[in-house]
């Protein structure tokens, strides 16, 4: 049986490791870190094969995944930068300009956010801020999770190019 499930895994990487690996490299553009998180990806359907009923759509699933493992490490990432500037050994509090830019971005990023198509600024909120998965976002709004995706790409490529100014 275990051989079973490891041929499947194989034929699954074959099939799939130049698509994934694109996928995930347009998001990170660091080549270690997309190997690390196609890896990374791999080892999470192997530990939920018998769970995966069809090959056919896996890919939908590995992007799934390998999205959700690059925002962990954006996160990790983004924690451990926020735990480095944080640590000021003879401030103990922010500095009224460090708490006014913050404010700033913040009102930014809000603003920026209120600039999107409505459908997608709706989308975004329900997924970033009030953290529902696309499944559940999908059954709200009666729209596709496909369509949530693309939609969901969409923004983000957005804010990324109007916050990146």
């Amino acid at each position: 049986m275990a051989h079973q499930q490891e041929e499947r895994l194989r034929r699954i990487i074959d099939q799939t490791y130049d698509k994934l690996y694109g996928v995930l490299n347009m998001l990170c553009k660091d080549h270690d870190l997309c190997a690390d998180l196609v890896q990374q990806t791999y080892i999470k359907v192997w530990k939920n094969l018998d769970a995966i009923d069809d090959d056919e759509s896996i890919m939908a699933l590995l992007k799934t995944y390998g999205r959700h493992l690059f925002l962990d490490e954006i996160r990790k990432q983004t924690r451990e930068e926020a735990a480095m500037a944080d640590y000021k050994p003879d401030e103990a509090t922010p500095s009224p300009e460090d708490m006014f830019l913050q404010r700033e971005l913040g009102r930014q990023i809000q603003s920026t956010i209120s600039k999107l198509p409505t459908q997608q600024q709706k989308i975004f909120r329900l997924h970033k801020e009030q953290s529902l998965s696309y499944r559940q976002i999908s059954s709200q709004l009666d729209i596709s999770t496909g369509t949530i995706e693309k939609q969901m790409n969409r923004a983000l490529k957005f804010l990324r190019k109007e916050l990146g100014r």
